[in-house]
């Protein structure tokens, strides 16, 4: 697995001294009590032996985030961070340095830090979400990813996961364009000149009807980004009914299902199995851009990470 790494070559740290410090690490986003990620990376840090806790903390409040971490103290105990919606985009402008994937998405999932030559401490933001969407499908479905490339992919929903979406299929699977899917198209739009501005190439197809659907080319690798509801509002029903186009095209490939809450059978999961395509969770998505983030923040490389048993503990805890 390739890590997203800032462009920073200047920059170390002491990953031995590192590892010793009793750090807090906080996933900064609302609406997170139900979020999976304390399970795997605190199983993580205890099986690697550090002194390290990763908490939930609930908030879209900037300021009180960095009060409570000492996030802008010169010697503050802050190390690292996770971010989620709706934070993600707006703390692109509160690291030191975004890399260049983050800088394309427009949305960062990840803080971590490094220190200069001066050793002052250089917080850079990074996205690892996009690294998670890309190991879902390519350790579950080697053989379709490599079959897809070149080919359009599609990402149904234009929310939090859309733009990484986006991106991991282009930059990191070669799909030749990206459709989405969506309620409204002027999201996609204002996503499409987001992205473009952050230095991201590849070519965004809004697909607005199911008879414009019918009319393109079939995409392999599709990525699923919306809640588990059903859809009840003419443009909900609209968008539907177009991935219904795909979902039932002659030739099948893999979808990844990024909601797992409340479970991870949802229904458009069910709905796929039946169409015959190969369905990922979602949960696998989270797991593998987990393992960058551990990567990152811990320097171990990832073999050195116990992975097997972290995937098995996060799937035995959610189910």
């Amino acid at each position: 697995m390739t890590i997203a790494a800032a462009d920073t070559d200047q920059l170390s740290i002491n990953f031995e001294k590192t590892r010793k410090q009793n750090y807090v690490i906080p996933l900064f986003g609302v609406g997170i009590q139900h979020s999976r990620a304390p399970l795997i990376h605190n199983y993580l840090f205890e099986k690697l032996g550090l002194p390290w806790k990763y908490i939930l903390f609930d908030s879209k409040d900037i300021g009180s985030f960095k009060s409570t971490f000492a996030y802008e103290e010169e010697h503050g105990a802050f190390y690292a961070a996770a971010v989620t919606m709706p934070n993600k985009i707006v703390m692109v402008d509160h690291v030191d340095h975004v890399d260049d994937g983050g800088k394309a998405v427009g949305a960062i999932n990840t803080i971590y830090s490094r220190l200069d030559s001066e050793g002052k401490q250089v917080r850079i933001g990074t996205n690892t979400d996009t690294i998670g969407i890309r190991d879902a499908f390519v350790y579950n479905a080697p053989e379709l990813v490599h079959r897809a490339k070149g080919k359009p992919g599609l990402v149904y929903g234009g929310g939090g996961a859309c733009r990484s979406a986006v991106y991991a299929l282009s930059k990191y699977l070669h799909s030749s364009k990206i459709y989405v899917v969506n309620r409204f198209e002027s999201e996609i739009l204002s996503l499409k000149e987001s992205m473009e501005a952050g230095g991201f190439k590849g070519e965004v197809i809004y697909v607005a009807t199911p008879e414009q659907a019918a009319s393109l080319e079939k995409p392999e690798l599709i990525v699923c980004t919306i809640p588990d509801f059903a859809p009840s509002t003419e443009d909900e029903l609209r968008a539907k009914a177009t991935l219904d186009v795909f979902m039932h095209q002659d030739k099948k490939g893999a979808v990844l299902e990024m909601c797992y809450h409340p479970k991870p059978d949802t229904k458009l999961c069910k709905e796929f199995e039946s169409s015959k395509w190969q369905v990922i969770s979602g949960i696998e998505a989270m797991v593998y851009q987990a393992f960058a983030q551990q990567v990152l923040w811990t320097g171990y490389a990832l073999e050195e990470l116990p992975l097997e048993s972290a995937r098995k503990y996060v799937y035995e805890q959610i189910s």
